[in-house]
């Protein structure tokens, strides 16, 4: 974001940067534009320098009142017509399993906020409300089997998402670390609504030495004795059996960070098990052995401890009901295999710019690329597919998305590596000279 200028009504040059260095400059500008942009002409609008078809892409100033403070969003549905290297940008939906949602399960809100449709019913206090588990509908249209519901682990990737986390470029190495993460899903959580309410007011992230966090899980559950419903993100650390036949879930930080017992019971363990098998196969190596991290979104009912004289007095029991894992590399990138990991690890070594579409809620019937390079001379990115399994269903699957991206890109216009031969990682696609 450093440098990125953006233009103000009447033509005055504005640093998004000042927001971090400036913060009072930033509001005071904004504000003094506040009612301007909003009568302007489309032309006139506050701006970046990014044009679409020799148009300018106008940006809202909004005000939050929760907040009281002024921000900078783009307008509903032209975040992929932006640069990929604009702030402003976001991923085109119908690259990525968004695209398997009819249009009222994520609907973008004048602000820039978005809107879901979620399968569980949110609660702070009281009785928890059953969590639909029916499978979830779908059309009749093939490869796009479409979704009228988000489950927690498409509210993951949501996240993941709009925190930026799923793109790459050479300026992020080092500085990707799983709080720094879990930082941005918080701000994240702050522009996304479910049934009437922010996602935030319920969204607890968790990590190691991170006082902030651990005292927002506490102020929440705040009334001793009183069952309360909230989500928990963090990363994994362990996934055990307990004496009375759950399973206890360990979370990086769980002493220097937050103070919370984490119960899995047994049924919701399993579920968790068959639904993300790559997860659960890495959390049955020793900790030493990963070469990934395993992130969780927790729908949980939680409450302190508050038996008199009890030696965890002040911790919190928080018992999962839901939850969705997700399996990221060390630069907190998703992958859904180890050919995938490789293949990630390689791109950002290589300093190249991509983005890693997430499935969401799709059948895998739907066709996206598994990583799209945005460096390369194609403005509307170059796709990429790993082939990793020979069994006859995938080998079908394999034929119609080779189908698919000739017709799409046409011949050798896209990038793909059968890493079921052995053979070795094919160069990548050239960059643009940077």
């Amino acid at each position: 974001m450093t440098g990125t200028i953006i233009i103000l009504p009447g033509g005055e040059r504005f640093q998004l940067e000042w927001r971090r260095t400036d913060p009072a400059r930033w509001e005071r500008r904004l504000k003094a534009k506040y009612d301007e942009s909003r009568s302007a002409e489309r032309s006139d609008k506050a701006r970046c320098l990014c044009q679409h078809r020799g148009a300018v892409l106008p940006l809202q100033i909004r005000y939050r009142a929760d907040s009281h403070s002024y921000h900078l969003a783009v307008w509903p549905n032209e975040g992929p017509l932006h640069e990929k290297t604009c702030p402003f940008y976001k991923p085109d939906p119908e690259k990525s399993g968004r695209a398997s949602y009819v249009n009222s399960v994520i609907r973008e809100c004048e602000d820039g906020d978005v809107a879901v449709t979620l399968s569980i019913g949110l609660r702070r206090k009281g009785p928890p409300r059953p969590v639909d588990d029916t499978p979830l509908p779908a059309s009749d249209r093939p490869g796009q089997a479409r979704q009228r519901r988000m489950t927690p682990l498409g509210l993951l990737h949501l996240l993941w998402e709009r925190a930026g986390l799923t793109e790459w470029r050479p300026q992020f190495a080092g500085h990707r670390t799983p709080t720094v993460a879990l930082g941005r899903i918080a701000s994240a959580g702050t522009r996304i609504r479910a049934q009437g309410r922010l996602i935030s007011d319920l969204l607890c992230p968790v990590a190691p030495g991170h006082e902030k966090f651990g005292r927002r899980l506490h102020t929440v559950v705040r009334t001793e004795g009183q069952e309360n419903h909230l989500f928990l993100i963090g990363f994994v650390e362990a996934l055990e059996p307990d004496p009375r036949g759950n399973f206890t879930m360990a979370l990086s930080g769980q002493r220097n960070g937050y103070r919370c017992f984490l119960t899995v019971p047994a049924a919701e363990r399993n579920r968790l098990v068959r639904s993300h098998q790559l997860a659960a196969a890495t959390l049955a190596l020793p900790e030493a052995a990963r070469q990934a991290h395993v992130v969780a979104l927790l729908y949980v009912t939680a409450r302190n401890i508050g038996t008199p004289n009890s030696r965890w007095k002040g911790w919190i029991q928080a018992e999962v009901r839901t939850g969705a894992l997700m399996t990221v590399s060390r630069s907190m990138l998703p992958f859904e295999s180890g050919h995938e990991l490789a293949v990630a690890d390689a791109l950002v070594a290589a300093g190249r710019a991509f983005e890693k579409p997430l499935r969401f809620d799709a059948e895998r019937d739907l066709v996206f690329p598994d990583f799209i390079l945005q460096d390369t001379a194609r403005n509307d990115g170059y796709p990429m597919e790993v082939f990793g399994r020979t069994d006859e269903a995938y080998t079908t699957r394999r034929a119609e998305k080779e189908n698919y991206y000739d017709a799409t890109f046409g011949a050798g216009g896209w990038w793909s590596w059968d890493a079921t031969t052995g053979s070795r990682m094919p160069p990548f696609p050239s960059g643009r000279l940077r």
